[in-house]
This record gives C-alpha cells, sequence and structure tokens, in this order.
C-alpha cells in the first residue's frame, strides 16, 4: 500500500512515518524462528558467523541479506515498496544495507544520523515484537532531517573530501555531531520514543538523527530487523562494494551515475569468487586512497584523472639515460628466460606466456642491483606517498613484459587484482615504458572509472592465453600510448589490455607494482581446481610467506627508504 496524502505530510514534516501492522504476526514469528535457527547453526549461512558456543544470543548481525535469501526477502518485501517509492519522491527503492537485532546494546545508543555514512538512504525499522521504553525501543529526534545536515566528506579534511570513504576524522565528527544536535534541541525538535506494535514499520529519513534506547532489562530479547535504502536515480553512491538491490532482486554495484549503456552493463558484473572468503563484501568502503597531504611528485591533475578514471599517465619521468641501461640489463635476462622456456617445451595449460609472443619475466630485482635501485628510486617512493593511503607501502611483484611481432595476440581486458587476488583490494601498478608503447605495438588500453566496482570475475581466454573479465564490454576503453620513460600508473582493480604488436620490433615494458605492508596474498590460488582457482590451502599459505629482501619495503612512516642489498646470490 502507498503512502496516504497525511503520512506523506507526517514524513516531510518530521522526517518519520509509522506504517502500524504491515507485516503480520506470522511474518515476523517466521523470521524470528529462521534466524534463531540460524544463530543455533541448525540452519547453515555461509557468511554468517555463529556466536561461540554456550553464549547468548548475538547483538546484532550486519548485512545479512548479503548471506541469506530469507532476510534479502524480507529486506525487499513487495509490502515495502509503494510506501518506500513515495517516501523517496516517486523513485524506486533500492535496498544496501540491512541488520539483524537480537536486543538492544549499549554502542548503538549514540545520537546519530545513518545519511552521513550512508549518502542519500532511508532507513525502515521493523519490530518483530512489540516495543516501547519497557523493553527498548528508537528515538527520533523529529523534524532534524529539515535543518543543518551531517554530511559524509564535512568529516573529512582539506583536499582530500570526496575521496569515497565510509571513515573520517573521529574528533571533528564528534564536535560536528554535538553542535548540530544541540541546535536541533535549541530550535526545539522534539524527541519521540516510539511505541509499536510487532510488525509496525517505521520509515525515517538518513539525515534524521536517532538512537536506541535500552529498555529496563538490557538481556530481554528485541528482536528488530532494520534496512536501508536508496533512489534508485542517486548518482553519488559512494561504497561500491556494496550491491544496490531493485525489489525485482536484480543487483549492480555502481556509484549510479554511469553515463553509457556499456557502464551501466559492467556495473552489474559478477563478483570475483575469493571475495566470499573476506570481510570485504559487508565492508562500508572499497579502496585505500590518497590521504589529506601535499603532493609530492604528482599534479593535481594526475591525482584527479587517477582518483576518478583509475589511471593517468606521468610523462617522461625517466630520462634516455635511466632507461636505456635499465633496457639493457632486462634484455639478457628476459633472453635467458626464453632459452629457458623453449628447453622446458610447449606451455602448459592456461598459461599466459610464449617465448615467441609475450614473455613475462619477474624475479629481475632479486637478480639485478639496477632493477632493484629502479623499483625502490625516489620517483616511485613519491608516487606510493602521493596515492596510498598508508605510511608504510612495500614492493609488491615486479616483471618485465615484453610483447613480440604477433598480429593476432592481445592480452585481453583483465584487473591485476582479477586473478592473483590479495587484500587490500586494491594496490598500485605502475607501468614503465623501455620503449615507445603505440597502438601498433600493443600499448595499454584502459576502461575508465570501472575500478571502483571492486574486483571481477574471470575466466580464462584460451585464444589469447590470459585472464579476461567475464562479459566485459569495453566500448568506453582508451587507448594510452606511453613514450619510453613515461610511466602509465594504474589500480590494480583498473581494467586493461594491451593490443596486439602488428610492427617488427619488440614492445617492452618493466611493471613495478606496490601495495601496503601488511597486504595477504594468501587467499585465493588460481592454479587450484585444474586453473579454475580456489581457496588457498594451507601448505601454500606456510609457502607463499612475505619476503622481506625481496617484498621490501619503499615507503616506512612516509617516509622513502632505500632497497635492502641483493639477496644472497643474486
Amino acid at each position: 500500500m502507498a503512502l496516504t496524502a497525511e503520512q506523506r505530510q507526517k514524513y516531510a514534516r518530521d522526517g518519520w512515518v509509522v506504517l502500524p501492522s504491515l507485516f503480520s504476526a506470522d511474518e515476523c514469528d517466521g523470521l524470528i524462528r529462521h534466524m534463531e535457527a540460524v544463530h543455533a547453526g541448525d540452519i547453515p549461512v555461509v557468511g554468517i558467523d555463529l556466536p561461540a558456543a554456550g553464549s547468548d544470543h548475538l547483538v546484532g548481525t550486519g548485512q545479512c541479506h548479503i548471506h541469506d535469501p530469507v532476510c534479502r526477502a524480507f529486506m525487499l518485501h513487495p509490502k515495502l515498496r509503494a510506501p518506500l517509492r513515495d517516501a523517496l519522491g516517486g523513485d524506486e527503492p533500492e535496498g544496501i544495507k540491512s541488520y539483524y537485532w537480537w536486543k538492544g546494546t549499549e554502542w548503538s545508543q549514540a545520537w546519530h544520523c545513518d545519511g552521513t555514512a550512508l549518502p542519500g538512504c532511508i532507513g525502515v525499522w521493523v519490530p518483530l515484537v512489540d516495543v516501547d521504553e519497557e523493553i527498548g525501543t528508537l528515538a527520533l529526534q523529529s523534524g532534524g532531517h529539515l535543518r543543518r545536515q551531517l554530511h559524509h566528506d564535512d568529516l573529512r579534511h582539506g583536499k582530500w573530501a570526496g575521496n569515497r570513504t565510509h571513515s573520517g576524522d573521529p574528533e571533528l565528527g564528534a564536535r560536528l555531531k554535538r553542535e548540530i544536535f544541540e541546535e536541533n534541541q535549541a530550535a526545539g525538535a522534539e524527541e519521540v520514543h516510539i511505541v509499536a506494535g510487532r510488525g509496525a514499520a517505521v520509515i525515517f529519513h538518513g539525515h534524521l538523527w536517532h538512537r536506541g534506547v535500552m529498555g529496563v532489562d538490557p538481556d530481554a530479547d528485541r528482536q528488530v530487523y532494520a534496512c536501508h535504502y536508496i533512489s534508485s536515480s542517486f548518482a553519488e553512491w559512494p561504497h561500491v562494494l556494496w550491491e544496490r538491490l531493485s525489489f525485482d532482486g536484480t543487483a549492480r554495484w555502481s556509484t549510479g551515475d554511469e553515463p553509457t549503456a556499456a557502464a551501466r552493463h559492467n556495473a552489474r558484473l559478477p563478483w570475483h569468487p575469493a571475495m566470499e572468503l573476506t570481510a570485504s563484501s559487508t565492508l562500508p568502503s572499497l579502496l585505500p586512497t590518497r590521504r589529506d597531504a601535499p603532493l609530492q611528485i604528482l599534479s593535481q591533475e594526475q591525482a584527479d584523472e587517477l582518483d576518478l578514471r583509475g589511471f593517468t599517465v606521468v610523462e617522461d619521468a625517466f630520462d634516455a639515460d635511466q632507461i636505456e641501461p635499465l633496457r639493457d640489463e632486462i634484455d639478457p635476462l628476459e633472453q635467458e628466460y626464453v632459452a629457458r622456456l623453449e628447453t622446458e617445451g610447449p606451455p602448459q595449460p592456461r598459461s599466459n606466456t610464449s617465448a615467441n609472443q609475450i614473455t613475462f619475466t619477474s624475479g629481475l630485482a632479486e637478480r639485478s642491483a639496477l632493477a632493484r635501485s629502479f623499483c625502490g628510486s625516489p620517483f616511485f617512493q613519491q608516487v606510493c606517498h602521493d596515492v596510498l593511503n598508508c605510511d608504510d607501502v612495500r614492493l609488491y611483484h615486479e616483471q618485465a613484459v615484453y610483447k613480440k611481432p604477433c598480429p593476432g595476440r592481445v592480452f585481453p581486458y583483465h584487473q591485476d587484482n582479477g586473478y592473483m587476488f590479495i587484500k587490500p583490494l586494491q594496490y598500485l601498478t605502475c607501468w614503465v615504458a623501455l620503449n615507445d608503447a603505440t597502438p601498433e605495438n600493443g600499448c595499454p588500453w584502459f576502461i575508465p572509472g570501472l575500478f571502483r566496482r571492486g574486483p571481477l570475475r574471470h575466466e580464462f581466454d584460451d585464444g589469447n592465453g590470459g585472464w579476461t573479465i567475464s562479459g566485459l564490454r569495453s566500448d568506453d576503453a582508451v587507448c594510452v600510448p606511453v613514450r619510453a620513460g613515461s610511466v602509465a600508473l594504474f589500480w590494480s582493480l583498473t581494467p586493461h589490455m594491451t593490443g596486439a604488436n602488428t610492427t617488427d620490433g619488440v614492445r617492452k615494458a618493466y611493471i613495478c607494482q606496490y601495495a601496503a605492508d601488511g597486504y595477504d596474498n594468501r587467499i585465493w590460488d588460481k592454479n587450484a581446481n585444474g586453473g579454475r582457482g580456489g581457496p588457498m590451502q594451507a601448505d601454500s599459505i606456510e609457502k607463499d610467506a612475505l619476503d622481506e629482501a625481496v617484498n621490501f619495503l619503499v615507503l616506512k612512516g612516509g617516509v622513502g627508504v632505500p632497497p635492502p642489498p641483493l639477496p644472497a646470490g643474486g
């Protein structure tokens, strides 16, 4: 049922409205019984952690709709669609967050606005039992949404405001919250405590101040299902690892401002399966992004391009006197690798390497002092300072990629963190041109903006010999030639490819990648299950422990540090 004219008027004036008995007693009891069975382990739900044996009810379970189809169905119950559409001014609602509460909790009692952390949201609070001040309920500061609002980016300082994370400066946040709440009180905003029967639905504005009210008995069960929604037309959604669920069940991972049909298609591509093994699907923020600090080497335009499009180019970062000796050092090491490949015979199935088409010569910084000093040079230290939101950064991986003349062989669209999955989800790739990379010999192509979708599902392209994103549309791809000595910077989540080499020469690139200290690359084994990939096994975890001499620090405490000496035998 849609909201009545009186209910619409109340919602606009007060920021909240109660729909009595929207859900039946049977519907409320059914969800309670289901969640009790999940809690007891009688109904296993992957992704919902059970309490320790003998412990009381969990206080609450967040984002349960992601893993539990029963919770998902309740969140998208047809009874909620019309009233939410009315409250959103006629736009279709999309579900973005859920929380099941078994009882009240002290830590959730502070006054807050959901719309600060969840821009554009609207809340629905459904008590599954009768609620009042005796058992615990919901308090609302009526009408506060019409006054000064505390927005997502108000909690961040300086030029990095708007960097699409959930976090913010805690001292600044506490001060602003106190100021605004007290302003509302002084203006006469009324504090209302909800008294409602089971199955009611309290719909409230995202910028309405509210808090939980503890009951007389803090151990009493007070089951509530709370969900949040945004408008389908909302185009500034920052938490793009959270799926936006329409009431027909369609999911997308999207800011909402995708300008083309291809971008809208790509916003619905499936995640990398390793996402199910991490907490990233329920975390509120996507990426490690730049911090509030002066840029050391990038221009503001380059920093913005990397932040918004997912790639940029630093022209002439290295001169010929730096690039030519490095290329001369790498060439014989690449030839050694080619000779080894030819000795080994035909490439293994699902191999992306071919001696006469494309080679990936890794571990150069373990054998060459020049390559090692290059990877740890001030240029990369400064780049890491400018773009990674951490003080300690390591070299994650480095390799030379030589693309030989082969007119029919592209290296297909992929994400670096799409088949070599690590956490944090985003690290930095620096693609250094050792000679001119052109459209004719295989320069990079990038899909702008899609890096914010997170890691996508990949499949192996047998025709081109590489992992590629399943179902990707590349209509919006940008061709990026890179001159010798210039560096293309892009995120490990930026979909990219290199074109075929239709010339008579070899296109040569050196790729250096950097990740936050503490990264975990022991999650996904791309070689498991016959090359289809799978969770890392315990014995592999032990084998892949971090080697300090190989994955050395380039930043420590935000300051560049020189690389350690070559490993023994290097």
